[in-house]
C-alpha cells in the first residue's frame, strides 16, 4: 500500500521502462477484477493519428457550455501527470490518484505471477481511470486512444460513438507502413452496431473505415457526405470562422480560437459527434451553447501563442501530418514575420523529412536542440538527419528559449515544436517562469 501520492507516482512511472505491450488480453482481466466498470459510464471513444487532443477538447467544451458533466482521458499530459484524467476541465485530485494506485497495485501484484505478465504504465493509468469513472459519475466520458485502436489499452470500453479523426503515417514499427494497414488499426475500435464518427480522410484510408463499419453494422458518418464546412475564413485575432452543415443542424458563423484548417476539420468532426451522443441520449443545447463551446475551447500547445512581446508560439508537431499542418497554418497566417524555429524531436521520427517541411516556411531560420527523454533525438541526430549546421543547435534547451527570446526583433516569432514530451517540459518551464 502507498502511504503519499508521490509514493504512488513513483511506481506508476516504475512501469515506463516496460514499453508498450500490444493486445487487451491483460485489460479485460483487470476490468472482471474491478466489476466492469467500463459498463458503468456513457462514453466516447476517439481514435487518429493527430487530432485526438483537440477533439476531446472541443467536445468538452460542447458539452459543459451546454450544462453537461464531462470525464477525459487522455495522454501524454502537458503540465502535471494528473491531468491525464480530469472532470470538467479540472484534474483529479492527488487523493484521488493514490486511491486508484492502491487498487490498481493489489491487481498488479497478482497479474505479475501468471502468464500475462505484468502490466505496463499505460495498462495501469487506463484501469485506473475506468476505475475512477465507474465510481465518479459523469453525463459523458472522452476516452482518447493512445496507440492505434485494436490493440490499445482502451479498446476495452463499451462506447456509446466512436470517432476517428485523421489518419495519417506515425508509429510505422507497430501500426504498418501504409495508410490502409494503419486505418484498420484505427478502425479496431469501432463497435458492433454502435456509430462511428469519420473526420477528413485520404479515400485508402475511408474505405478501410467503410469496410470495418459494414461488417459491424455500425452507422458511418464521414467528413464530406455526411456533414461539412463552408464558408471558412479568417476572424479577428487569428480566430477561424465557418458555417456547418448536417442533416442533424446547420449553423453559421460559427467561430473557434484554436489556428488552422485542421482545427477547422476537428472543430466540425466533434461537433458531429456532439450532436449524434445528444440526439441518442436526449440531451438539450441551444445555437448559443455551441458558439459558446467551439469559442470557449483551448488546447495547449496546439498552435499556442503564449507571448506577444516577444511573439512566441508552442506547437506540438510530433510526426509528418502535425508539421503538414502546422507549416501550412503558419504560411497562411504569419507570413509578415521573420519567423525563428526551435525544435526538439524524437528520435524514431521522420527527422528527414520534418526537416524539409519546416524549413520550408519563408523567412525563417531553425535551429535544434534536445531534452532528457529516452527516445529524444540527440542535437548532433538532429544536425544531420535535418541539415542544419552545428552553429545552429543548442545542448540546453532552456538557454536556448531565453538567448533566441532575447534576440527576436519586433517583426520577429520564435516558434517551439517537435515532441510532445518536450513542448510539455517547455510549457512548464515558461509557467514557472511566469511567462504564461
Amino acid at each position: 500500500m502507498f502511504a503519499t501520492y508521490e509514493e504512488a507516482m513513483e511506481w506508476i512511472h516504475t512501469r515506463k521502462g516496460m514499453g508498450p505491450k500490444p493486445g487487451i488480453v491483460r485489460m479485460k482481466w483487470l476490468m472482471e477484477k474491478l466489476d466492469h466498470p467500463e459498463r458503468k459510464f456513457r462514453s466516447i471513444h476517439i481514435a487518429g493519428t493527430n487530432g485526438k487532443g483537440s477533439n476531446v477538447a472541443y467536445l468538452r467544451s460542447l458539452f459543459m457550455a451546454a450544462g453537461y458533466t464531462v470525464g477525459t482521458f487522455t495522454s501524454p499530459h502537458i503540465v502535471s501527470f494528473n491531468e491525464r484524467i480530469g472532470v470538467n476541465g479540472a484534474n483529479i485530485p492527488d487523493e484521488d490518484v493514490l486511491e486508484q494506485a492502491n487498487i490498481l497495485h493489489a491487481l498488479y501484484e497478482e497479474i505479475s505471477l501468471t502468464d500475462m505478465g505484468p502490466l505496463t504504465e499505460f495498462e495501469v493509468v487506463t484501469a485506473m481511470m475506468f476505475s475512477y469513472f465507474g465510481s465518479h459519475p459523469c453525463d459523458v466520458v472522452l476516452l482518447e486512444v493512445g496507440l492505434g485502436g485494436l490493440y490499445d489499452s482502451t479498446n476495452v470500453a463499451e462506447p456509446d460513438l466512436s470517432l476517428i479523426t485523421t489518419i495519417g503515417k506515425d508509429h510505422s514499427n507497430i501500426l504498418g507502413d501504409t495508410l490502409a494497414e494503419i486505418a484498420y488499426q484505427k478502425a479496431g475500435i469501432i463497435k458492433q452496431g454502435t456509430p462511428v464518427v469519420i473526420g477528413r480522410l485520404p479515400e485508402e484510408a475511408l474505405s478501410v473505415m467503410r469496410d470495418t463499419a459494414e461488417k459491424k453494422a455500425a452507422p458511418l458518418y464521414a467528413y464530406g457526405p455526411d456533414f461539412s464546412v463552408t464558408n471558412w475564413h479568417e476572424g479577428s485575432d487569428y480566430h477561424e470562422v465557418f458555417d456547418f452543415v448536417s442533416p442533424l443542424a446547420t449553423f453559421e458563423n460559427l467561430e473557434i480560437a484554436l489556428m488552422g484548417g485542421h482545427q477547422v476539420d476537428n472543430a466540425a468532426t466533434a461537433l458531429q459527434t456532439f450532436l449524434l451522443f445528444c440526439k441518442k441520449h436526449a440531451l438539450s443545447y441551444s445555437e448559443t451553447t455551441i458558439k459558446a463551446g467551439l469559442l470557449g475551447t483551448a488546447w495547449p500547445v496546439r498552435m499556442e501563442i503564449v507571448s506577444q512581446e516577444p511573439f512566441v508560439m508552442l506547437d506540438g508537431a510530433h510526426n509528418i501530418p502535425a508539421m503538414e499542418v502546422l507549416t501550412e497554418a503558419i504560411k497562411k497566417k504569419f507570413s509578415d514575420k521573420d519567423i525563428t524555429i526551435l525544435l526538439a524531436a524524437l528520435a524514431d521520427k521522420d527527422l528527414e523529412e520534418m526537416g524539409q517541411l519546416i524549413k520550408s516556411i519563408p523567412d525563417s531560420k531553425l535551429y535544434v536542440t534536445s531534452f532528457d527523454f529516452p527516445r529524444a533525438a540527440s542535437v548532433k541526430e538532429l544536425c544531420e538527419r535535418m541539415s542544419v549546421p552545428e552553429a545552429e543547435a543548442y545542448e540546453d534547451w532552456r538557454f536556448a528559449i531565453d538567448d533566441l527570446k532575447a534576440k527576436q526583433s519586433e517583426e520577429g516569432m520564435l516558434l517551439i515544436t517537435g515532441s510532445l514530451y518536450f513542448l510539455s517540459e517547455v510549457r512548464h518551464y515558461l509557467l514557472k517562469n511566469k511567462e504564461l
